[in-house]
């Protein structure tokens, strides 16, 4: 396999996305020719240049928030640096230092990249940070830097503002995703157009060219971005997930599996597709990631639907009780005298709960009819979602065609108003 360019894009806390990439890499044998990235991508470009898998899962076991700040006192959130809760310890740090402290998560950075051992791997490394002084972007190769300044410059491409400046000395910088999150060019300026992409924010910078053309471009990114959740938040368990999130969506981005938003063998995937369809598979998806089912996995054909149709149950058990608590709360209103002719109405918007039947008869969806006086709030809007998906199961179980399942799919992932035009086409 001939070797690609790397692009690393920044986004923090969610850079854990990047190393589950990089163990599937590892796993089909995938080499580099050159790596660049910004911020935290910057920093990932020098572990993976350095080519050391271990040193990369000790850096990142170390990343808490706790671990990589120095503040004199505790904050109030150690999930998210820049949670609501800790924004006036953090606005006081700027006033007093220049922003919080990051020394210590400097030396985590310093202990784990060893710039002679990148420097004889002889790979091209490239950053991307924005000079303060003198407002320009600065794109800057490994050979370009005095020995002994990699770390300096890695701090200084992953300087997010609120932080103090751990970068050279001489100048200030700024986090490098302010111009560039995703530098393609830094790459394709010296000619490599082979180039792996792993995405992990919506946000590009001012300076973003997305140049795709004549290019060989292989693209990594979650189907929903939001699924990594916040820039700050370095929690051990979501980084787990962040790095199988990484390495499933590589195997699918090289042909290895296959789903939209959730993960197959090639062979589960086509009975499925045989089955149901594309398009409908499709849909299926949605409703699975509406009902909470499991992401992080890979599914035989069965078990996904199995998966759905057990969801679906539990969120059905789900609102009976919450129509019990409804009961047992008019009861109670009652039995104090609190309730007046009916007329005072309970805190709860339970919706009616329609057992599952096996019946053949099957009436068109009418709004009205799902609950009397239909009205757009989330639990009457839940009800409709759980109606439909009651519907969908059904006629899943009787293999009925795309064209009957795509209104009610279509109802789990569009608002309500799209169904309706749909239905009246």
């Amino acid at each position: 396999m001939r070797p690609f360019g790397l692009i690393l894009a920044g986004g923090g806390a969610k850079g854990a996305y990047q190393m589950g990439a990089w163990r599937a890499m590892l796993d089909l044998g995938v080499e580099f020719a050159a790596v660049a990235g910004t911020s935290i991508g910057a920093i990932n470009g020098a572990l993976i240049a350095q080519g050391d898998f271990d040193k990369a899962m000790k850096f990142w076991g170390s990343a808490e928030v706790a671990n990589g700040i120095n503040l004199p006192g505790e904050l109030k959130s150690n999930d998210n640096l820049f949670s609501f809760s800790n924004l006036p310890q953090i606005f006081h740090e700027v006033i007093r230092n220049g922003g919080v402290d990051v020394s210590p998560a400097k030396q985590i950075v310093a202990d784990n990249i060893d710039e002679k051992i990148i420097r004889a791997k002889n790979i091209p490394l490239a950053l991307v940070t924005f000079d303060l002084d003198g407002m320009k972007p600065v794109e800057m190769f490994l050979d370009e830097m005095p020995e002994g300044t990699l770390v300096d410059y890695l701090m200084a491409s992953a300087r997010f503002p609120g932080l103090n400046n751990q970068g050279p000395e001489d100048t200030r910088y700024i986090d490098g995703g302010v111009y560039d999150n995703a530098p393609l060019g830094v790459l394709r300026k010296k000619g490599i157009n082979r180039l792996i992409v792993i995405d992990i924010s919506s946000r590009k910078g001012v300076g973003h060219k997305p140049d795709w053309s004549c290019a060989d471009i292989i693209y990594i990114r979650p189907y929903e971005v939001a699924d990594l959740g916040a820039a700050f938040e370095f929690d051990k368990e979501m980084n787990e997930r962040r790095m199988s999130m990484g390495y499933y969506d590589t195997k699918k981005a090289f042909g290895y599996l296959y789903g939209l938003d959730y993960y197959f063998n090639e062979n589960e995937y086509r009975k499925l597709t045989d089955l149901y369809g594309y398009k409908t598979l499709v849909e299926l998806e949605g409703l699975a990631r509406a009902l909470g089912v499991e992401r992080l996995q890979i599914y035989s054909a069965e078990a996904f639907i199995e998966a759905i149709k057990v969801a679906y149950l539990a969120r059905l058990e789900q609102q009976r009780e919450l129509e019990k608590q409804k009961e047992e709360e008019k009861k109670s209103r009652k039995k104090k005298g609190k309730e007046k002719d009916g007329e005072e109405e309970s805190p709860y918007e339970a919706p009616e709960i329609t057992e599952i039947s096996d019946s053949d008869g099957e009436e068109e969806y009418d709004p009205e009819a799902d609950g009397e006086g239909y009205e757009e709030s989330e639990s009457k809007s839940e009800h409709g979602k759980l109606s439909f998906a009651r519907r969908m199961l059904r006629r899943l179980r009787k293999k009925e065609t795309i064209e009957e399942l795509y209104p009610m799919a279509l109802e789990i992932i569009a608002p309500h108003e799209a169904l309706e035009e749909t239905a009246e086409e």
